[in-house]
């Protein structure tokens, strides 16, 4: 087992010059010095150094010792760097699983925010849906993301972060869906809907189960962005979040049903992996979307 206290007296000497200057910088005795180096040279069964009344020099042996271990406490020093860089926020990397919808109506200001304020972290964004962000979230993938409440919270913890409400939209096409209208009224329109592996689709579809209604969506996209602009020119009725088409249902590009019975509202919030720790650069942009 290499003793690296022996080495670390090594450096010191060979770096001062003398015996007691190594003492002074080390903050021992010149004994304590000068044991540990007959040690490390017991050890390696060479002679490391000449010594002089004006000092010590490295014979050629402790020269080839010295370059390397100059070059371990240079990577270790480098390392003590790297990890201070950490500390004070200046070094970093993110890795952050979310959807695309909500990358882009809500994680958006909030990266804009955190790179501001700390511009030496990287941002490494893996868009996927909820489920495959779990999955990621499970095998080690990303640090934290961002999603629907899961059920199964066995493996994660969980801080909530808004609270969205699912709707159905038409466009002026559909003048008549005005007031509450009952899902089996709607039932007689194209609807359109995310897909069945997403996790909005699945809380839909859990509502609907609740309510022993079924309904038959005509198109089934991956994207909320499309559902959007589906709606807006007239090709059905949509399922959207309704916090992030405030705009359109504002200027009249599109309505908003209310239907019966009325969908109650969900969580989105950050999983993390329960009783792991998150690294500076992780936990830091966590507390800079929560605040």
């Amino acid at each position: 087992m290499i003793d690296a206290e022996l080495y670390r007296v090594f450096y010191t000497v060979a770096g001062c010059g003398t015996v007691s200057a190594a003492a002074g910088h080390l903050f021992v005795s010149q004994p304590a010095v000068s044991k540990s180096i007959k040690k490390l040279e017991d050890l390696t069964g060479c002679t490391l150094f000449v010594r002089s009344s004006k000092g010590v020099r490295l014979t050629s042996e402790g020269q080839i010792l010295y370059d390397y271990v100059k070059n371990g406490f240079e990577h270790l020093q480098n390392g003590e760097q790297v990890l201070k860089k950490l500390r004070n926020r200046q070094e970093g990397l993110v890795k952050v699983g979310i959807s695309t919808t909500l990358c882009r109506y809500y994680f958006i200001p909030h990266l804009e925010k955190f790179h501001q304020k700390y511009p030496g972290i990287r941002i490494t964004i893996v868009n996927r849906t909820s489920t495959e962000t779990l999955k990621l979230l499970e095998k080690g993938l990303i640090d934290f993301g961002i999603i629907s409440i899961p059920k199964d919270r066995s493996l994660f913890s969980y801080r909530e972060l808004l609270t969205i409400r699912d709707v159905f939209v038409a466009g002026r096409q559909f003048p008549e869906l005005q007031g509450p209208v009952s899902l089996q009224t709607l039932s007689r329109y194209p609807l359109m809907m995310l897909e069945k592996d997403n996790v909005t689709r699945l809380y839909i579809d859990d509502y609907l189960a609740e309510n022993t209604i079924v309904l038959q969506p005509e198109i089934e996209i991956g994207s909320m962005d499309f559902l959007i602009e589906f709606a807006k020119i007239g090709l059905g009725v949509a399922l959207v979040i309704r916090n992030f088409i405030e705009e359109e249902i504002s200027c009249g590009l599109l309505n908003e049903i209310a239907v019966t019975p009325a969908m109650p509202p969900r969580k989105i919030g950050i999983v993390t992996p329960k009783n792991l720790p998150l690294s500076i650069a992780a936990g830091t942009f966590i507390e800079s979307i929560c605040s």
